[in-house]
């Protein structure tokens, strides 16, 4: 019998340590507490007296809304094409070939 008055589905929560919260977002450790201190990234869960994790979802959060911040300038812009650098360098070296004349 569930004594619990909470209804919902239990949730898979998974911690992450610094080193996975470090490479997924790329940042260096100081960076990340610089930026936990001030507010702009989730805080660490206490899990001993030595030991924290962040919330795999805070942290995916996090990320999103950085992605989000790109905007949509960055979205419109034209993406390189290496093809058309070589065929760029091609025809101007073509064109300032002397040509003999006729």
């Amino acid at each position: 019998m569930n004594t619990s008055h909470n209804d919902s589905p239990p949730r898979a929560t998974r911690l992450l340590r610094i080193r996975e919260v470090l490479r997924l977002c790329g940042l260096s450790r100081a960076t990340l507490y610089r930026e936990i201190k001030l507010h702009a990234f989730p805080a660490p869960v206490k899990l001993s007296a030595r030991s924290v994790g962040w919330l795999q979802e805070d942290v995916a959060q996090w990320l999103e809304a950085r992605i989000a911040q790109r905007g949509p300038a960055y979205d419109a812009a034209p993406r390189p094409n290496p093809g058309a650098a070589k065929e760029t360098a091609a025809t101007a070296d073509r064109d300032q070939s002397p040509r003999e004349e006729e």
